[in-house]
């Protein structure tokens, strides 16, 4: 008896998630230019339409894309909510991970989703929604957590966030997928400690 009208092959998500992986390493690949559909499912081993029945155009493709690293990315996130530690040492432990994070994945994510999502109203807003927004707010959570406590002074926590996180993938994208660093190099972890005592005296009560 065949499937009933609607339903999906048991091993359609399996498929779907491997075509993503595919999808995922050609999109990140360094001096090369904005893969077409065609060249995607290349990269893929399929043929257009079988990645099209997967996930329709190109851009309902990215945006699955980045949606499933969202997903992938949950741990992370909640790393980021800890607030365990008090006030100084948490900034500076989250911002030591964070600065780990961007050398160590985080920064090519990033980097896919504002190649793809930059001036461009679906995937711009689809990359503030599935990757961005989460970690400003997982981090809002945080900071939160010290304002009950009294250990942080009275602020707008999206705007304390953007100011935490901003200037790190700032740098990152510098040195690294801009290629600063052949023309300004620098120290990373120096700029990421400094960054933290100076968001520190800010914040702190």
């Amino acid at each position: 008896m065949g499937r009933p009208s609607g339903t999906l092959n048991p091993k359609h998500s399996e498929r779907r998630a491997a075509l993503l992986a595919s999808i995922r390493i050609r999109l990140a690949l360094k001096d090369q230019p904005y893969p077409s559909m065609r060249e995607l499912a290349q990269s893929a081993g399929v043929s257009v339409p079988t990645l099209r029945h997967y996930f329709g155009l190109r851009d309902d493709l990215v945006l699955a894309l980045l949606i499933d690293i969202g997903v992938q990315g949950t741990p992370h996130l909640e790393i980021a909510r800890n607030a365990d530690e008090p006030f100084a040492a948490s900034i500076r432990s989250y911002m030591r991970h964070c600065a780990a994070g961007f050398t160590f994945g985080l920064g090519e994510i990033h980097t896919l989703g504002l190649r793809e999502g930059l001036r461009h109203s679906r995937l711009g807003p689809g990359y503030v929604d599935a990757l961005l927004e989460p970690s400003l707010q997982a981090i809002e959570e945080r900071l939160s957590v010290h304002q009950a406590r009294g250990e942080m002074r009275p602020a707008n926590l999206h705007h304390a966030a953007i100011s935490l996180l901003s200037p790190v993938l700032v740098a990152f994208l510098h040195q690294n997928e801009l290629c600063g660093a052949t023309i300004r190099p620098l120290d990373i972890d120096v700029f990421v400690a400094e960054h933290s005592e100076a968001f520190i005296r800010a914040y702190a009560i």
